[in-house]
């Protein structure tokens, strides 16, 4: 597992010197496209989940390739009823734990008329992973609740899920493989108002957590600071609706509602701050656990740097704003060149 890390690794390295070396074809690095991340928990890849906040979309015969890391820790359990007695099955109870390295590559291109075209390949690592004493160790240095952390065995990847005593999901081998492929459209609608379309396709395995059903999205990017030389962000809305897939099938909810807004600050021209927040709908119905019933809501905290006007950096992690909806901790990075 850990060579096939590298490689992907190497792979990514390879990429962005290739971005960064291609000839001048490519626009100037645009500053208004803030944090491209999203619910990263294992069960959400069953959904379509679009990134939002793409006000402006590319102008005609330019493009834009990005190539992004999401490196996320997930930990969770709950059952239901609470406090039984020793012995006694609960009528549900679920364990998410593991460790994700989500590689994605991005391309878009602007066509005539307002219009773009776009695609995603995503490529997962699923496994224990090495961040569990990190984090259990940050959560006791600042007096923070753990869920039971510190209880359950470090480095483990075990997805889980019983419900009247049979196992509805059962996922405890890691695996690393390409996701669903996402093709992407959008209409710049007005200077500040961008539409938007998403089909995802049925390529991941449900079996590995890694998608494998079909999915589509609408949704609006809306800028409401247009013309602003320091401030920028968006506000967005929108829905999803997805085929069953594998995973819990008998409890997926197909429609799916999204929201998000952001808002950064350019501190000076090539730096700019930004803080986040990405909703949605529950994802799953007809049960009494957490991390099942909640709808998600996470912020992301970070910045983006334009290394040259060819090229910039976003960095930011992004934190379960509702508790138990999404993991811990998802740490983000990406490359965007034009």
């Amino acid at each position: 597992m850990k060579s096939i890390v590298l490689r992907v690794s190497f792979a990514a390295t390879l990429a962005v010197t290739a971005s960064i070396s291609m000839p001048g074809s490519f626009g100037v690095a645009r500053a208004d496209a803030l944090l491209p991340v999203t619910n990263q928990s294992a069960l959400a890849r069953s959904f379509a989940l679009p990134e939002l906040g793409e006000v402006q979309l590319m102008a005609p015969g330019t493009n834009e390739f990005r190539f992004g890391l999401d490196w996320t820790n997930e930990f969770s359990e709950d059952d239901y009823p609470h406090g039984l007695p020793p012995g006694v099955t609960p009528k549900e109870a679920i364990t998410l734990d593991g460790e994700t390295q989500r590689y994605a590559w991005n391309w878009r291109h602007g066509l005539e008329h307002g219009f773009e075209v776009g695609l995603q390949l995503p490529f997962y690592v699923n496994n224990g992973g090495v961040l569990d004493g990190i984090i259990h160790n940050y959560h006791a240095l600042f007096g923070f609740p753990d869920g039971g952390r510190s209880d359950a065995p470090h480095d483990r990847y075990l997805y889980q899920y019983q419900r009247n005593g049979q196992n509805v999901l059962d996922v405890q081998h890691s695996a690393a493989e390409f996701g669903d492929v996402q093709l992407q459209g959008g209409w710049q609608a007005l200077p500040n108002l961008a539409l938007h379309a998403m089909l995802k396709l049925p390529t991941g395995h449900s079996g590995h957590l890694t998608g494998g059903n079909l999915g589509s999205a609408l949704w609006a990017d809306y800028d409401p600071f247009a013309g602003s030389q320091r401030w920028l962000g968006f506000l967005s809305a929108g829905g999803s609706i997805n085929n069953t897939g594998y995973v819990i099938p008998e409890q997926q909810n197909r429609l799916v509602g999204l929201a998000g807004a952001g808002v950064g600050y350019r501190i000076w021209q090539p730096f700019a701050v930004i803080v986040q927040f990405y909703g949605h709908t529950k994802l799953y119905d007809d049960t009494e656990l957490k991390p099942l019933r909640r709808g998600g809501l996470q912020g992301a905290f970070g910045g983006r740097y334009e290394i040259n006007p060819h090229l910039a950096m976003n960095l930011a992690f992004q934190e379960d704003l509702v508790t138990e909806s999404s993991p811990d901790i998802s740490f983000h990075a990406s490359f965007v060149a034009h």
